[in-house]
Parts: C-alpha cells; sequence; structure tokens
C-alpha cells in the first residue's frame, strides 16, 4: 500500500519532467491548448528552464527513496524482511531516471551559459552604428 502511495509523487515528478523536456523547444508549444502554459513557463529564460530542470532533477533523489521506504514498510508489514534485489531494483530505477534528466539539465546548463555569457559581450561591447 505505502509503495503505490510513495509511487505517486514520484511519478507525477517524472510526468512534469517529460512535459517541460518536450515543451522546452520551440515556440510552436505556446500556441498548445493544454501544454502552452508549461511551454510560457519554461521558454521565458534560459535560466528559468535550467533552474526548473535542476529542482525536478534534484527532486527525484529523495523521491526514490520514499519509494525505497514504502517498498520497505510493505515488506515489514506482511512479515518479510526486504531483499536485497529489491533496494538494488529501486536504486537502478531512481539511477536511469537521474541519469536522463542530468543529461537535460546539463543542456540546459549550457543554454543558460552562453546566454549570459553573449549577454555580458553585448555590455562590454555595444555594438557602433
Amino acid at each position: 500500500m505505502w509503495l503505490e502511495i510513495f509511487l505517486i509523487p514520484f511519478v507525477l515528478a517524472l510526468v512534469l519532467f517529460i512535459i517541460f523536456w518536450i515543451v522546452h523547444e520551440g515556440s510552436r508549444w505556446q500556441k498548445h491548448p493544454q501544454l502552452g502554459i508549461f511551454a510560457r513557463i519554461i521558454q521565458a529564460s534560459p535560466g528559468r528552464a535550467f533552474l526548473i530542470f535542476l529542482v525536478l532533477t534534484i527532486a527525484f533523489i529523495p523521491l526514490g527513496l520514499l519509494l525505497m521506504t514504502g517498498m520497505w514498510i510493505d515488506k515489514i508489514a506482511i512479515g518479510i524482511t526486504p531483499e536485497k534485489s529489491d533496494v538494488v531494483n529501486v536504486m537502478l530505477l531512481t539511477f536511469l531516471v537521474l541519469a536522463g534528466a542530468f543529461a537535460v539539465m546539463y543542456g540546459a546548463y549550457g543554454t543558460w551559459r552562453q546566454a549570459s555569457r553573449a549577454e555580458a559581450e553585448l555590455k562590454v561591447r555595444p555594438s557602433s552604428a
């Protein structure tokens, strides 16, 4: 029972991450009836996109631990000791999600860094007309 309850926030964070990842690129998403709000939130600036992906990536760690805790509580409640394979399976799932999330977050960081450098370069060297 607790595993299923603790699975809800993990899946919600994963779905939210996937939605933001889908609408991260492309202005056509801003006019989409359901996904438009997500596109307008994340496409406002590269810094905001990086921050959203960073927060969601970091959130997967405690949510994965919550999954493991729910599994332990369920196993102990029915009188079975948790096995190592159960722990390893949850950890592998968490690491798999973190690997994908880290790649997306690092790409957003690179975009933000390049945008910041370009903005700083424009402030230092204004174009002469």
